[in-house]
């Protein structure tokens, strides 16, 4: 082989592997750094509105890396939103925080599949437990519920799943549902013993 066609296979290659080390090293730490900056300016206190925490966090949630966007999601759902939610009480608050939560769920949600999947779609049904307690709203309940039976589909019998709508129904006051979930439970883990006590008194 001539030196002509060495030179250029061997700068197809360094293309490549440059393109390599973009995406799956450059891009990841960039929109993991981003993250940790929205971190910081959450708990720093410089942010001070809806449109101020929409827009730090959307710089994160929204910046593209082919590895990591569903691991982020679920850091937070399940951490930012979970906290700030368990210490908000305006209603229009939470709405809008759940319904901004939705663009960056629902991608994940129609694949419905991935390494995170099950995860996020735990921590989207917590919130909407969470959201549905702390403001008496049915719908975010009946969101949680959809949202459990939705990941027992891809994961029957999961244990988070099962426990996580026999806890929405015990909010619901639907004690009849709440049992047979329970029931469904002490068959795969006989031992949760406040499962059984849950079934005995009710």
């Amino acid at each position: 082989m001539n030196s002509a066609p060495k030179k250029i296979i061997a700068f197809l290659i360094t293309i490549f592997i440059l393109i390599l080390m973009y995406q799956g090293a450059y891009l990841p730490l960039r929109k993991s750094q981003l993250y940790i900056d929205a971190i910081s300016q959450l708990q720093s206190g410089a942010i001070h509105s809806l449109q101020d925490f929409a827009g730090v966090f959307d710089l994160a949630l929204g910046y593209y890396s082919p590895i990591g966007q569903d691991e982020e999601v679920s850091y937070y759902t399940g951490g930012v939103l979970a906290n700030i939610i368990n210490q908000q009480s305006n209603p229009g608050v939470v709405d809008a925080l759940l319904k901004d939560a939705e663009r960056w769920m629902n991608p994940i949600i129609n694949a419905g599949k991935g390494i995170g999947y099950s995860q996020n779609l735990y921590n989207f049904a917590m919130i909407y437990q969470m959201a549905s307690q702390k403001l008496k709203n049915v719908d975010y309940l009946n969101k949680s519920v959809d949202l459990f039976y939705q990941g027992l589909e891809n994961s029957p019998n999961r244990e988070i799943f099962l426990e996580g709508l026999l806890n929405d129904y015990e909010i619901g006051g639907d004690t009849a549902k709440a049992k047979e979930v329970g029931k469904t439970i002490l068959k795969y883990w006989p031992d949760k013993q406040d499962i059984q006590k849950f079934i005995n008194d009710n």
